[in-house]
């Protein structure tokens, strides 16, 4: 697991080797002078310079893209099949943020490791996933390859998200069209659609039958009654 805020995710009183290194001596029975060789391994692996002295920095003595390349290093110790890095780059500066996306996806490429990346930020999205799934009220609504969910959404909320992005290629005298109303409560979810008290193309079976996952299109589904008209507007 990769987290959002890395300056809360380390120890702020232990030193990054400790915190590396305990990891692996725990799962992987490795003794410390092993699991200290490991960890230079790593902190190169991520492209911290100089790991020797890294290693003995504590987190405040680090940059906000330093620590979250420990967290990465962290993440990868123990050689795991999947990682969830949930907002990883929210804390981080634009720059250090495409740095950051950049060495995940080289490195779970080359050591053949799943990611998965939960994020608000559609660039990011649009940049580096392969596979693509939008939730709505803790629910699937959307799922697909990235051109057909940016290209053909067929869900109400997934077009709703694209039309509230800025562009570049519209004029700037064009207006964001935000979604109206507010979430549900999470707790209280209304029966049938939980998006139909904002959508525009609600109809009475919306509030009364909730849609499952259906197949609009190889590999490309959503849970909508209307998804092959909004399809063909989107």
């Amino acid at each position: 697991m990769i987290f959002q805020e890395p300056m809360t995710s380390l120890n702020p009183v232990l030193t990054i080797e400790r915190q590396i290194i305990e990891t692996m001596m725990l799962h992987l029975s490795m003794n410390k002078s092993q699991a200290r060789t490991r960890a230079k391994e790593l902190l190169d692996m991520v492209g911290i310079p100089d790991p020797e002295l890294q290693l003995k920095a504590y987190p405040h003595q680090l940059s906000g893209g330093m620590r979250q390349r420990v967290m990465i290093a962290i993440a990868l110790s123990c050689n795991p099949k999947l990682i969830i890095a949930d907002e990883p780059t929210t804390a981080l500066d634009v720059t250090i943020q495409a740095q950051i996306l950049e060495l995940m996806q080289n490195l779970t490429t080359q050591l053949g490791v799943s990611l998965i990346i939960i994020t608000h930020n559609l660039g990011v999205v649009a940049r580096y996933a392969q596979r693509v799934l939008v939730m709505y009220a803790g629910n699937i609504i959307e799922t697909g390859n990235a051109y057909d969910i940016y290209h053909k959404p067929s869900h109400p909320y997934t077009i709703g998200l694209l039309k509230s992005v800025p562009r570049l290629d519209t004029s700037t005298k064009t207006t964001l069209e935000p979604i109206k109303g507010l979430p549900p409560n999470l707790i209280d979810l209304p029966s049938g659609c939980s998006f139909a008290p904002r959508c525009d193309f609600v109809e009475e079976r919306c509030k009364k039958e909730k849609p499952m996952l259906t197949d609009v299109s190889p590999g490309h589904a959503t849970a909508c009654w209307r998804s092959d008209e909004i399809k063909d507007l989107s």
